[in-house]
Protein backbone atom coordinates (compact mmCIF):
# COMPACT_ATOMS: atom_id res chain seq x y z
CA UNK A 1 0.00 0.00 0.00
CA UNK A 2 1.20 3.69 -0.83
CA UNK A 3 0.90 5.82 1.52
CA UNK A 4 2.80 8.97 0.06
CA UNK A 5 5.28 8.65 -2.67
CA UNK A 6 4.53 11.60 -5.22
CA UNK A 7 5.60 8.85 -8.14
CA UNK A 8 2.81 6.42 -7.13
CA UNK A 9 0.55 9.19 -6.91
CA UNK A 10 0.45 10.22 -10.36
CA UNK A 11 0.53 6.68 -11.52
CA UNK A 12 -3.19 6.79 -9.64
CA UNK A 13 -3.56 9.86 -11.66
CA UNK A 14 -3.20 8.05 -14.50
CA UNK A 15 -5.17 5.01 -13.93
CA UNK A 16 -7.77 8.00 -12.77
CA UNK A 17 -7.83 9.27 -16.09
CA UNK A 18 -8.31 5.15 -18.36
CA UNK A 19 -10.99 4.37 -15.84
CA UNK A 20 -12.19 7.84 -17.10
CA UNK A 21 -12.43 7.11 -20.56
CA UNK A 22 -13.80 3.38 -19.94
CA UNK A 23 -16.67 4.88 -17.82
CA UNK A 24 -16.94 7.39 -20.83
CA UNK A 25 -17.66 4.56 -22.91
CA UNK A 26 -19.69 2.38 -20.97
CA UNK A 27 -21.82 5.33 -19.81
CA UNK A 28 -22.49 6.25 -23.77
CA UNK A 29 -23.31 2.11 -24.88
CA UNK A 30 -25.20 2.32 -21.54
CA UNK A 31 -23.63 -0.28 -19.69
CA UNK A 32 -23.15 1.99 -16.73
CA UNK A 33 -26.07 4.30 -15.51
CA UNK A 34 -24.29 5.66 -12.40
CA UNK A 35 -22.25 8.37 -10.98
CA UNK A 36 -18.48 6.28 -10.96
CA UNK A 37 -15.97 8.28 -8.58
CA UNK A 38 -12.05 8.23 -9.51
CA UNK A 39 -10.10 5.00 -9.50
CA UNK A 40 -7.80 6.46 -6.96
CA UNK A 41 -11.09 7.46 -4.57
CA UNK A 42 -13.04 3.86 -5.30
CA UNK A 43 -9.45 2.46 -3.59
CA UNK A 44 -10.10 4.29 -0.83
CA UNK A 45 -12.79 2.18 0.38
CA UNK A 46 -11.50 -0.78 -0.73
CA UNK A 47 -13.12 -1.46 -3.89
CA UNK A 48 -10.43 -2.06 -6.57
CA UNK A 49 -13.05 -2.05 -9.67
CA UNK A 50 -16.23 -0.36 -10.82
CA UNK A 51 -17.75 -3.73 -10.28
CA UNK A 52 -16.72 -4.19 -6.82
CA UNK A 53 -17.86 -0.69 -6.31
CA UNK A 54 -21.32 -1.50 -7.03
CA UNK A 55 -21.82 -4.76 -5.35
CA UNK A 56 -20.14 -4.22 -1.89
CA UNK A 57 -22.97 -0.76 -2.29
CA UNK A 58 -25.67 -3.39 -2.59
CA UNK A 59 -24.25 -5.83 -0.32
CA UNK A 60 -23.29 -3.02 3.11
CA UNK A 61 -26.72 -1.01 2.30
CA UNK A 62 -29.71 -3.80 1.63
CA UNK A 63 -29.05 -5.09 5.12
CA UNK A 64 -29.25 -1.10 6.95
CA UNK A 65 -32.70 -0.90 4.32
CA UNK A 66 -34.13 -4.48 6.07
CA UNK A 67 -33.24 -3.35 9.57
CA UNK A 68 -34.41 0.15 8.67
CA UNK A 69 -38.07 -0.75 7.56
CA UNK A 70 -38.30 -3.37 10.26
CA UNK A 71 -37.65 -0.71 12.93
CA UNK A 72 -40.84 1.04 11.34
CA UNK A 73 -38.44 3.92 9.32
CA UNK A 74 -40.55 5.30 6.57
CA UNK A 75 -37.72 5.66 4.23
CA UNK A 76 -40.39 6.32 1.38
CA UNK A 77 -41.23 9.06 3.23
CA UNK A 78 -39.96 12.63 3.62
CA UNK A 79 -37.61 12.34 6.13
CA UNK A 80 -33.79 13.24 6.78
CA UNK A 81 -31.10 11.02 6.39
CA UNK A 82 -27.79 11.69 7.01
CA UNK A 83 -24.68 9.43 5.73
CA UNK A 84 -22.04 10.62 8.51
CA UNK A 85 -18.81 9.68 6.72
CA UNK A 86 -19.98 9.18 3.39
CA UNK A 87 -17.00 8.69 1.13
CA UNK A 88 -17.48 8.62 -2.49
CA UNK A 89 -21.26 7.48 -2.02
CA UNK A 90 -20.97 3.97 -2.30
CA UNK A 91 -23.87 3.99 -0.41
CA UNK A 92 -25.55 7.12 -1.33
CA UNK A 93 -25.50 5.49 -4.90
CA UNK A 94 -28.30 2.69 -3.93
CA UNK A 95 -30.20 4.71 -1.21
CA UNK A 96 -30.80 7.67 -3.42
CA UNK A 97 -32.09 5.35 -6.99
CA UNK A 98 -34.34 2.94 -4.44
CA UNK A 99 -35.49 5.57 -2.17
CA UNK A 100 -35.86 9.20 -3.45
CA UNK A 101 -37.95 10.54 -1.33
CA UNK A 102 -36.23 11.61 1.75
CA UNK A 103 -33.95 14.57 2.30
CA UNK A 104 -29.92 13.41 1.62
CA UNK A 105 -27.25 14.89 4.05
CA UNK A 106 -24.00 13.81 3.83
CA UNK A 107 -20.43 14.53 5.31
CA UNK A 108 -16.79 13.52 5.75
CA UNK A 109 -13.40 15.15 5.93
CA UNK A 110 -11.87 14.22 2.76
CA UNK A 111 -12.74 16.95 0.60
CA UNK A 112 -12.15 14.85 -2.57
CA UNK A 113 -14.58 12.66 -1.43
CA UNK A 114 -17.21 15.34 -0.54
CA UNK A 115 -15.96 17.33 -4.50
CA UNK A 116 -17.35 14.07 -5.92
CA UNK A 117 -20.72 13.72 -4.25
CA UNK A 118 -21.63 17.12 -4.45
CA UNK A 119 -21.14 17.16 -8.66
CA UNK A 120 -22.64 13.43 -8.93
CA UNK A 121 -25.56 13.79 -6.54
CA UNK A 122 -26.63 17.43 -6.35
CA UNK A 123 -29.85 16.63 -4.48
CA UNK A 124 -27.47 15.46 -1.21
CA UNK A 125 -26.41 18.49 0.97
CA UNK A 126 -22.78 17.38 1.29
CA UNK A 127 -20.11 19.15 3.13
CA UNK A 128 -16.39 18.45 4.43
CA UNK A 129 -16.94 18.24 8.39
CA UNK A 130 -13.73 18.24 10.66
CA UNK A 131 -12.12 14.93 12.28
CA UNK A 132 -13.62 16.08 15.30
CA UNK A 133 -17.21 17.36 16.84
CA UNK A 134 -18.97 19.50 16.21
CA UNK A 135 -21.13 18.84 13.14
CA UNK A 136 -22.70 21.88 11.77
CA UNK A 137 -26.00 20.41 12.15
CA UNK A 138 -28.82 21.54 14.72
CA UNK A 139 -29.85 19.66 17.19
CA UNK A 140 -32.42 16.69 16.44
CA UNK A 141 -31.75 17.34 12.54
CA UNK A 142 -31.91 13.38 11.44
CA UNK A 143 -34.56 11.04 11.80
CA UNK A 144 -31.69 8.21 10.72
CA UNK A 145 -28.31 8.65 10.30
CA UNK A 146 -26.06 5.69 9.02
CA UNK A 147 -22.53 5.28 8.80
CA UNK A 148 -20.05 2.62 7.66
CA UNK A 149 -16.86 1.69 8.19
CA UNK A 150 -15.81 4.78 10.42
CA UNK A 151 -16.43 3.55 13.98
CA UNK A 152 -13.57 0.51 12.52
CA UNK A 153 -11.14 2.78 12.75
CA UNK A 154 -11.94 5.46 15.38
CA UNK A 155 -9.61 5.28 18.80
CA UNK A 156 -12.37 5.05 22.05
CA UNK A 157 -12.04 8.39 22.76
CA UNK A 158 -13.22 9.42 19.04
CA UNK A 159 -15.79 6.87 19.53
CA UNK A 160 -17.44 8.14 22.67
CA UNK A 161 -17.08 11.77 21.38
CA UNK A 162 -18.87 10.99 18.00
CA UNK A 163 -21.23 8.63 19.69
CA UNK A 164 -22.37 11.98 21.72
CA UNK A 165 -22.45 14.17 18.56
CA UNK A 166 -24.47 11.74 16.28
CA UNK A 167 -26.80 11.74 19.44
CA UNK A 168 -27.45 15.31 19.58
CA UNK A 169 -28.04 15.53 16.06
CA UNK A 170 -30.51 12.61 15.89
CA UNK A 171 -34.48 13.23 16.74
CA UNK A 172 -35.56 12.06 19.86
CA UNK A 173 -36.94 8.25 18.70
CA UNK A 174 -34.31 8.03 15.67
CA UNK A 175 -31.79 5.68 15.10
CA UNK A 176 -28.23 5.61 14.13
CA UNK A 177 -27.44 2.33 12.03
CA UNK A 178 -23.36 1.99 12.56
CA UNK A 179 -21.10 -0.74 11.38
CA UNK A 180 -18.25 -2.18 13.17
CA UNK A 181 -15.60 -4.81 13.09
CA UNK A 182 -15.64 -7.84 15.41
CA UNK A 183 -14.94 -11.33 15.83
CA UNK A 184 -16.59 -11.60 11.50
CA UNK A 185 -13.69 -9.36 10.53
CA UNK A 186 -11.07 -11.01 12.69
CA UNK A 187 -9.21 -13.41 9.65
CA UNK A 188 -8.49 -10.15 8.54
CA UNK A 189 -6.90 -9.19 10.88
CA UNK A 190 -4.50 -10.83 12.81
CA UNK A 191 -1.51 -9.75 10.75
CA UNK A 192 -2.65 -5.96 12.26
CA UNK A 193 -2.72 -7.19 16.04
CA UNK A 194 0.36 -9.60 15.20
CA UNK A 195 -1.03 -12.66 17.20
CA UNK A 196 -3.10 -15.56 15.82
CA UNK A 197 -6.69 -15.43 15.46
CA UNK A 198 -7.57 -17.48 18.74
CA UNK A 199 -5.07 -15.02 20.33
CA UNK A 200 -7.19 -12.20 19.11
CA UNK A 201 -10.41 -12.98 20.14
CA UNK A 202 -8.63 -13.86 24.05
CA UNK A 203 -7.63 -10.22 24.21
CA UNK A 204 -10.83 -8.72 22.56
CA UNK A 205 -12.91 -10.93 25.04
CA UNK A 206 -10.93 -9.78 27.96
CA UNK A 207 -10.56 -6.10 26.85
CA UNK A 208 -13.82 -5.14 25.20
CA UNK A 209 -12.20 -3.36 22.72
CA UNK A 210 -8.57 -3.50 20.23
CA UNK A 211 -6.87 -0.61 18.78
CA UNK A 212 -4.03 -0.12 16.28
CA UNK A 213 -3.45 2.94 14.62
CA UNK A 214 -2.21 2.78 11.31
CA UNK A 215 2.09 2.43 11.40
CA UNK A 216 1.72 4.97 8.42
CA UNK A 217 -0.09 7.41 9.62
CA UNK A 218 1.83 9.86 10.29
CA UNK A 219 3.73 10.04 6.91
CA UNK A 220 0.54 9.66 5.17
CA UNK A 221 -0.84 12.95 7.22
CA UNK A 222 2.63 14.94 6.26
CA UNK A 223 1.88 13.87 2.53
CA UNK A 224 -1.78 14.17 2.37
CA UNK A 225 -1.92 17.86 0.16
CA UNK A 226 0.24 16.55 -2.64
CA UNK A 227 -1.87 15.03 -5.23
CA UNK A 228 -5.15 14.87 -2.60
CA UNK A 229 -7.24 12.71 -5.06
CA UNK A 230 -4.52 10.60 -4.85
CA UNK A 231 -3.76 10.89 -1.32
CA UNK A 232 -4.87 8.06 1.64
CA UNK A 233 -6.57 9.53 4.68
CA UNK A 234 -7.26 13.33 3.59
CA UNK A 235 -8.66 15.00 6.56
CA UNK A 236 -7.32 12.62 9.15
CA UNK A 237 -5.90 14.84 11.68
CA UNK A 238 -6.11 12.31 15.15
CA UNK A 239 -5.14 9.16 15.56
CA UNK A 240 -6.49 6.73 13.05
CA UNK A 241 -6.39 2.96 12.30
CA UNK A 242 -7.89 -0.59 12.48
CA UNK A 243 -10.54 -0.93 15.73
CA UNK A 244 -12.10 -3.68 16.65
CA UNK A 245 -15.25 -4.11 19.41
CA UNK A 246 -17.06 -6.71 21.13
CA UNK A 247 -20.55 -6.86 21.36
CA UNK A 248 -20.65 -6.89 24.99
CA UNK A 249 -18.57 -3.60 24.91
CA UNK A 250 -21.13 -1.80 22.64
CA UNK A 251 -23.77 -3.13 25.05
CA UNK A 252 -21.87 -1.81 28.00
CA UNK A 253 -20.02 1.44 26.52
CA UNK A 254 -22.26 2.89 24.31
CA UNK A 255 -25.38 2.48 25.89
CA UNK A 256 -26.06 5.61 27.89
CA UNK A 257 -28.35 8.44 28.85
CA UNK A 258 -29.01 9.09 25.35
CA UNK A 259 -28.47 5.88 23.15
CA UNK A 260 -30.15 2.50 23.87
CA UNK A 261 -28.63 -0.72 21.89
CA UNK A 262 -31.49 -2.12 20.17
CA UNK A 263 -29.49 -4.89 18.07
CA UNK A 264 -26.19 -5.71 16.77
CA UNK A 265 -25.85 -7.91 13.57
CA UNK A 266 -22.49 -9.67 13.48
CA UNK A 267 -20.99 -9.58 10.14
CA UNK A 268 -23.42 -8.18 8.04
CA UNK A 269 -22.00 -5.91 6.16
CA UNK A 270 -20.60 -7.03 3.21
CA UNK A 271 -19.52 -10.52 5.09
CA UNK A 272 -17.17 -8.51 7.27
CA UNK A 273 -18.31 -5.60 9.83
CA UNK A 274 -21.55 -6.03 12.19
CA UNK A 275 -24.12 -3.44 12.21
CA UNK A 276 -25.27 -2.00 15.28
CA UNK A 277 -28.68 -0.23 15.47
CA UNK A 278 -28.71 2.31 18.35
CA UNK A 279 -31.88 3.94 19.03
CA UNK A 280 -32.24 7.94 21.03
CA UNK A 281 -33.87 7.64 23.56
CA UNK A 282 -36.85 10.38 23.84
Amino acid sequence: MDHAHPIKKMAKLGLNQLQRFQVELEQGLGIIDYPVPPNSSMRKTSSRSIRHYYISGIQTVMPIVTCALHQGIALNERIRILDFGCGVARQLLHFTRRYPNPAYYACDVDETSIAFVQKAYPQVEAYVNAFHPPLKYLDASFDLIYSVSIFSHLNREDQKSWLAELARVVKPGGYCFLTTEGMAAMGHLTSTFGMEEAACARKLAEQGILYKEYDFLHDSIKNQNTFKVASLLVGIEGSYGNTVVAPEYIRSEWTNADFEVVQIIEGIIDYRQDLVILRRKR
